[in-house]
């Protein structure tokens, strides 16, 4: 192997970076290191845990992650829950190899569901209001001074 053949394929550690960076790596992309790591290693095809199998599990954790967040960003911002900041932190996770850092995207959805969740037992802890002091027991109905009974 030449190292003009080497320098046609990035390193693993490359790849990586270049994942935690946000760089997309594309199915194109995938298909030409699969297609240099194979011309490279004589036809034998890909080389388990080399930088063609890497760049496939980068692409499906990029992809995995993207799914996640995207499913969690569609939601009204105040039904956004613990659940979900877990699900895109540990899609993250997975992508960066490591924890995601304060300012990631599961940073911000943690600090929503955070949110969320005081506004939550805030709501909970007041004392319950009925709009024109309107209460029900049973099949009737009280507002103010009238009475309804419902059928």
């Amino acid at each position: 192997m030449s190292t003009t053949d080497q320098q046609q394929l990035p390193s693993r550690e490359e790849l990586q970076q270049r994942a935690v960076e946000g760089h997309p790596i594309t199915t194109d992309e995938v298909s030409k290191i699969a297609k240099t790591e194979a011309e490279l290693t004589d036809g034998r095809g890909p080389i388990a845990g080399g930088v063609a199998a890497t760049a496939q599990s980068l692409k499906a954790k990029q992809e995995h992650f993207i799914e996640v967040a995207s499913e969690v960003s569609h939601k009204p911002v105040n039904e956004i829950t613990k659940e979900d900041a877990a699900a895109v932190e540990s899609a993250e996770a997975r992508l960066l190899g490591h924890r995601p850092p304060k300012g990631s995207t599961a940073a911000t959805i943690q600090s929503i569901a955070d949110k969320n969740e005081r506004l939550m037992s805030e709501t909970k802890m007041e004392p319950e209001t009925k709009t024109e002091s309107e209460t029900k027991t049973g099949s009737e109905t009280k507002t103010g001074s009238e009475t309804k009974t419902e059928s």
